[in-house]
């Protein structure tokens, strides 16, 4: 909700993190680069004498806050789906989950913290998918994560916004876990009943056995504006790496 007011009586000033929030491994966003961006939109508004009511969100970009495992499932040979949900019990009715399609959150656990793109998300809890890789630290954290264990979530970040019929056809590129940046968006383009605009999805991954969101991808080609095909790299002739074209219009 945005409003023009003489008096400034929603939007505070954000609050300054200390400075030991950062925690100098180089994590994109820092949570100060952040302060600093949204007190420049802040002053900005300020000038302006627009005022802005801030949605209720769970979660903020300028601080952590806790999360637990509430389920993980396999999604593929080397991906995983992994549910967060938010730990409080006590939630003000006006306060809830706030993502848009194709931000990312940070994730962390103890010194170590990643960036993740989440797929979906509820009033109060977001789905993960995560690619798990032999020697990776924190996928392997994921990975092995049981039920009730707590991580924390900074975010959301990303300034991309999607205005519906903007485009006759979007054409989406993405190889491996790249695909949880453009599916999210892809789905609610599908889904919208007013849309027009065709989704041409193109997606590579090293193996079929390695793809997931396979259920997911059938089912927004059951509409008739998304068309997905499936570049699979394997070694079929000895000398040769090809590309075999999958088509999930054609019901592979």
């Amino acid at each position: 909700m945005i409003s023009y007011k003489d008096e400034d009586v929603y939007d505070k000033r954000p609050e300054t993190p200390p400075e030991e929030s950062c925690c100098g491994s180089g994590c994109n966003p820092c949570i100060l680069d952040i302060h600093q961006k949204l007190l420049k939109q802040w002053e900005e508004r300020r000038k302006n004498n627009v005022i802005i009511e801030p949605m209720r969100n769970l979660i903020s970009p300028t601080s952590f806050n806790p999360f637990i495992v509430s389920d993980t499932y396999k999604a593929s040979q080397d991906y995983i789906f992994i549910r967060l949900e938010y730990k409080e019990s006590n939630i003000d009715n006006d306060k809830s989950l706030h993502l848009v399609p194709g931000q990312h959150i940070i994730l962390r656990s103890n010194s170590m913290s990643k960036a993740y793109t989440p797929i979906s998300w509820s009033n109060k809890n977001l789905l993960l998918l995560v690619k798990v890789y032999p020697t990776g630290k924190f996928s392997q954290l994921l990975n092995n994560a049981k039920k009730n264990d707590e991580f924390e979530i900074r975010g959301p970040y990303g300034d991309f916004r999607y205005k519906y019929n903007s485009f006759q056809e979007i054409i989406m590129f993405c190889i491996g876990s790249g695909i949880t940046a453009v599916y999210s968006l892809a789905k609610i383009i599908v889904e919208n009943e007013i849309e027009e605009t065709r989704i041409s999805f193109i997606a590579g991954f090293r193996s079929i056995l390695c793809v997931p969101l396979k259920k997911e991808l059938q089912y927004l080609s059951d509409y008739w504006n998304f068309v997905c095909t499936l570049h699979i790299s394997e070694n079929l002739i000895s000398v040769t790496k090809i590309f075999m074209v999958l088509i999930l219009k054609m019901g592979v």
